[in-house]
């Protein structure tokens, strides 16, 4: 496209991308709840994405290292026009397990790329991840602020061709992609890139802690914040409106901090605010947890700079897209363990026991990072 660099469309995509995922967050929960599937159901089904986003996720950055990226971005389009198509036709508990695995692949494709794509165009320098977050969040934020109208002004059918129409609009914007085959496919190679006994200790200890970032993110990700606002009587367009401020917020702060060297002290800080953030969120009354919710958002985009800054340093230059996706592995491996438990125990105690489970997972990565990064 004239006018726009590679690096621009990228980031177009990822907006559109973006939203279309802010829209899902907000709708599909309530549209599980509506049709009548069990929480515990929901939690299961939700808890299949991670799983298929990350193995997805690390074939398709295995293989975009050796074949270029652009034939990723495409799938992205196509297979996000497919969930939502799958989405607006979805009545039962295997209906959404399908539109969830549709979506969870059409994740991995573009998280596999996009990262290596901007790391390459940028020389690695790590302060460009922080950019790509920040319009991550801003895109998801303004997603979940229009989904509850979306919902009354169109049902949940409709909104669901609305995102498929951000499908077909991230097809077009990836023709306009320069393709870049980098060499021949070699299983030899890949195996090499994939072989954990091959990568440094640092890169071992984090991807444990990963898993710990995960397990936490599973207990507070997902469908448990929508359906805690939900039961604490809030309308479809208000949790759209508390979920999009808050993550509005996480892209704010996240810019506002790009520009700091201080990786160690924004983990620190970030993990102590979101384990006291979880220790009360489920004591407290429904106008001050939604309060509460939202100014979460600040602290999560502190998040970002220690997260980026963390796979800028230990991923290698000869593999990027492989090497994310191999330290994202304990992440998501951890979110779809703890998503799945959280139905489970919402069911049996209520959101108190995922959100302090949430907190004191977080302890254990946030305390173990700043240590191991200060050696």
């Amino acid at each position: 496209m004239r006018g726009i660099s590679q690096t621009g469309i990228v980031l177009l995509i990822q907006f559109f991308h973006s939203f279309a995922s802010g829209v899902f967050g907000i709708v599909v929960p309530l549209m599980m709840k509506e049709r009548n599937v069990d929480v515990v159901i929901i939690g299961l089904v939700f808890a299949a994405m991670p799983l298929i986003m990350q193995f997805g996720r690390m074939i398709f950055a295995t293989l975009s290292d050796f074949w270029g990226r652009k034939l990723f971005f495409i799938s992205n389009g196509v297979l996000g026009f497919i969930s939502s198509l799958i989405y607006y036709v979805a009545h039962t508990p295997l209906e959404f397990l399908f539109g969830k695995v549709a979506e969870g692949t059409k994740e991995g494709t573009l998280w596999a790329v996009n990262r290596p794509f901007l790391l390459e165009r940028s020389g690695g320098r790590w302060r460009i991840l922080v950019y790509l977050r920040s319009i991550v969040y801003t895109s998801y934020a303004l997603g979940s602020l229009v989904s509850g109208f979306l919902i009354v002004w169109l049902f949940f059918e409709g909104t669901m061709l609305v995102c498929a129409m951000f499908g077909l609009v991230t097809i077009f914007l990836s023709i306009f992609l320069i393709g870049e085959r980098k060499s021949k496919f070699s299983m030899e190679k890949a195996l090499i890139f994939l072989d954990f006994r091959k990568k440094t200790k640092i890169f071992k200890m984090f991807l444990a802690l990963f898993f710990m970032i995960g397990m936490s993110y599973g207990f507070r990700g997902g469908f448990v914040i929508p359906l805690f606002l939900d039961r604490n009587g809030f309308s479809a367009e208000a949790i759209g409106m508390i979920i999009g401020t808050q993550i509005l917020l996480a892209g704010f702060s996240s810019v506002l901090f790009s520009r700091s060297t201080k990786i160690r002290q924004f983990i620190l800080w970030n993990g102590i605010l979101t384990s006291i953030t979880f220790s009360l969120l489920g004591f407290l009354a429904a106008t001050y947890a939604a309060a509460l919710v939202v100014v979460f958002g600040f602290v999560e985009g502190m998040s970002t700079i220690g997260q980026e800054g963390i796979l800028s340093k230990i991923c290698d230059k000869e593999s990027y897209g492989t090497d994310i996706g191999l330290l994202m592995m304990g992440l998501h491996i951890g979110e779809t363990l703890s998503l799945a438990i959280s139905g489970f125990l919402i069911a049996w105690w209520g959101f108190l026991a995922p959100f302090l489970l949430a907190a004191s997972t977080y302890i254990i990565y946030y305390l173990s990072a700043y240590q191991i990064l200060r050696e």
